[in-house]
């Protein structure tokens, strides 16, 4: 708190440019020092009379699409297609965070309890699901994003000195709100303007420190993109048959360019498809609606790199063992029980559920398997090496299923998120140089 009356004093920045629901732009003082450590405040949706809340996996950060910190129009970071990889980071973490601190700043409702009738619900002393505000601002119903969640060289970086990134800015481009953000898809939306929190270092000793710190290497993981789609399947013609459908995709998004960590998301292509369609919930997700990764059954992946499988034998073909790696790979996530399987035991998704202790409860009255079963199947694993081409391998088992809500030969985008390894280095002349390590 010292620091906050003698070296730093927070400076409150309003948008430049805020175009309605398509993006906003930030700029930031001029010779003016700033720690790293920026934040959106008061970022929300203010809704028409339908009743909606907002996304239960990602909160309000589902509204960014891409992010751009950048200089002129020079790009020191960013973070593209961003919304099902900020969905998946929400949940990364313990489930005590998640409900204390996740839910609360980001207001999604991911944080789970097994109560004392033996089923899974939301956690009950967490903030309810936050309705969006009707027609005025409400800033309970407001959130709170710190910006290295989004841009990680803010983690690296010691400060943003505005005499050496003489036009920096913060370019926010949002996406769709009823496909991505609300858990209703026929409101009218707006999105509230936000204010950017910047911390402007004043004190001369610690500006001294910072420029110093300036003057080395900066090194941090990008977080790029890329995907490869997997085509509606064909179903088999006999009863109880089944066939297998293969995809191969040669992926160029990482080519030349060190790879750390990598989490691939299995998504719709058609964003309409997961919504109920009658009663109550007519035109509501079912269970997290569009920011979801899809359990396929008897799916399995592989990678090849340098000329040689990265998995052997089964490949990631089991369940268990990919939710292990994922764990492995990118630590604690919180992921509903089932939510990495197809179904729970032998029950018919469609009808009474038998097991259901340790489940997540439906909003039904009578027990159906809950819509957050095979939601949450992300694979992640490492690299770690210098990338010349990756390949993947997809194969999902196709059955004879006459229920369209089951969706298992479903056309599928899969969103590949890798972590790259870039620096910025500072040059004599007070420029600076970025480039992929």
């Amino acid at each position: 708190m010292a620091d906050y009356s003698t070296s730093l004093r927070t400076q409150y920045l309003n948008p430049r440019t805020h175009l309605k629901n398509k993006q906003t732009e930030f700029r930031f003082d001029k010779n003016t020092m700033y720690t790293s450590s920026i934040r959106l405040l008061n970022v929300a949706v203010i809704r028409d009379t339908s009743v909606a809340g907002y996304n239960r996996r990602a909160g309000i950060l589902s509204l960014f699409k891409n992010v751009r910190l950048l200089d002129g129009s020079r790009e020191l970071c960013s973070l593209r297609n961003g919304v099902d990889y900020l969905a998946f980071k929400n949940i990364n973490t313990t489930n005590e965070k998640l409900h204390n601190m996740n839910d609360f700043l980001h207001k999604s409702f991911a944080a789970l309890e097994l109560r004392n009738t033996g089923d899974v619900h939301a956690a009950s002393d967490s903030i309810n699901q936050v309705t969006m505000n009707i027609d005025t601002f409400d800033d309970t119903k407001s959130g709170y994003v710190n910006l290295s969640l989004i841009l990680p060289l803010l983690s690296s970086l010691p400060a943003l000195d505005t005499s050496v990134f003489k036009n920096l800015r913060l370019v926010i481009e949002y996406s769709d709100v009823a496909k991505f953000v609300s858990e209703n898809k026929t409101g009218v939306y707006t999105i509230s303007e936000p204010v950017l929190a910047a911390d402007e270092i004043i004190g001369q000793k610690k500006q001294a420190a910072m420029k110093a710190a300036l003057k080395g290497a900066i090194v941090w993981n990008e977080i790029e993109h890329d995907l490869f789609q997997v085509p509606t399947g064909v179903q088999p013609a006999a009863a109880l048959g089944q066939s297998v459908q293969e995809v191969n995709k040669v992926i160029t998004g990482f080519d030349n360019k060190y790879v750390s960590r990598i989490l691939l998301v299995k998504t719709f292509n058609d964003k309409t498809l997961n919504y109920d369609t009658t009663g109550a919930r007519a035109n509501i997700v079912k269970g997290d609606g569009n920011l979801v990764s899809l359990a396929m059954f008897k799916d399995e992946l592989n990678v090849r790199h340098k000329g040689s499988n990265m998995f052997n034998g089964d490949a990631l073909a089991n369940a268990g063992f990919r939710q292990m790696l994922l764990q492995e790979t990118w630590g604690d996530v919180v992921i509903p029980p089932f939510g990495a399987l197809t179904m729970v035991g032998l029950d018919d998704p469609i009808n009474q559920a038998r097991n259901v202790s340790g489940v997540n409860k439906t909003l039904a009255t009578t027990f159906f398997q809950s819509s957050l079963v095979g939601q949450c199947d992300y694979i992640g694993f490492q690299v770690e090496d210098y990338v010349k081409q990756l390949q993947f391998n997809y194969k999902r088992t196709i059955v004879k299923d006459d229920d369209a809500s089951l969706k298992n030969s479903v056309a599928m985008d899969v969103h590949i998120y890798g972590e790259v390894r870039k620096q910025l280095s500072f040059t004599s002349n007070g420029d600076y140089d970025i480039s992929y390590v």
